[in-house]
């Protein structure tokens, strides 16, 4: 078996299922009247984004995020609607628990990330979102990050690497993981995947550390901020420890 095909098989034992019967389709559609319930006539839609929409979604390693977006004329500000819809979970007898930009909530075994967003006057799809951690409101555009990934043509890596950062237990949140990736690969060709781990692998060894990485919907939101030093040490010292590995069922599995 070639290395392509080792990785492939262990990628199609990760498959986490989606369409409209699946657990994470049954269990937004279960939340929506809650959601509508609070979001009122200010809702402009609830949607999948994130690893589930994107496709580098992987079993065991994937948080089912679920974007509630709000119209412009809401009348609060995105840290205000945050803390509003925590307590509206937490009073409905969710057991919600703050997260960076979501509300996290176990339902039927998963997890879901919910995404309170108010967005952008002009049109242009952009959205105002609460970063907990840096107790700050910023903006992005959702759309942009769906479309960077999937038009990275590195669907298959960024699944690899997800899976081995979850066997690892490393902190590496799934948004930087996938820039990261496609930052790593950006001169190297698609369709090759165990090739691609081993030049990911010496970036987040050689380079990850110290990368700015940043949002390519807004430059000035550094995405390589989420992680601290010696969390980004951890990632480059496990990253070395792979890159010694001669079998790849000690790499990924």
């Amino acid at each position: 078996m070639s290395p392509d095909d080792y990785v492939r098989l262990v990628l199609s034992s990760y498959d986490l299922p989606s369409g409209e019967s699946s657990p994470a389709e049954l269990a937004a559609l279960e939340l929506r009247p809650s959601i509508t319930e609070w979001a009122g006539r200010f809702l402009l839609g609830i949607s999948f984004c994130g690893s589930y929409a994107n496709g580098t979604r992987v079993k065991g390693a994937t948080d089912i995020d679920i974007l509630v977006s709000l119209g412009p004329r809401t009348p609060l500000d995105a840290d205000k609607l945050y803390d509003r819809f925590f307590t509206f979970l937490k009073d409905r007898g969710h057991k919600p628990i703050r997260q960076n930009v979501s509300i996290g909530l176990q339902l039927h075994g998963l997890k879901i990330d919910l995404i309170p967003a108010r967005q952008e006057w002009g049109g242009s799809n952009d959205h105002r979102i609460f970063e907990t951690e840096h107790q700050r409101v910023t903006r992005t555009n959702f759309d942009t990050h769906l479309k960077v990934v999937n038009e990275s043509g590195f669907i298959e890596e960024i699944r690899l690497v997800k899976i081995w950062r979850t066997l690892r237990n490393l902190r590496m949140p799934s948004f930087f993981l996938e820039l990261a990736v496609i930052d790593a690969l950006h001169r190297s060709r698609p369709h090759q995947p165990a090739a691609n781990m081993e030049v990911v692998l010496r970036y987040l060894k050689d380079t990850l550390p110290n990368a700015p990485i940043r949002d390519p919907a807004n430059f000035e939101n550094r995405v390589s901020d989420d992680l601290l030093k010696h969390e980004k040490i951890a990632i480059a010292e496990a990253a070395a420890e792979s890159l010694k590995q001669s079998d790849w069922g000690k790499l990924v599995w």
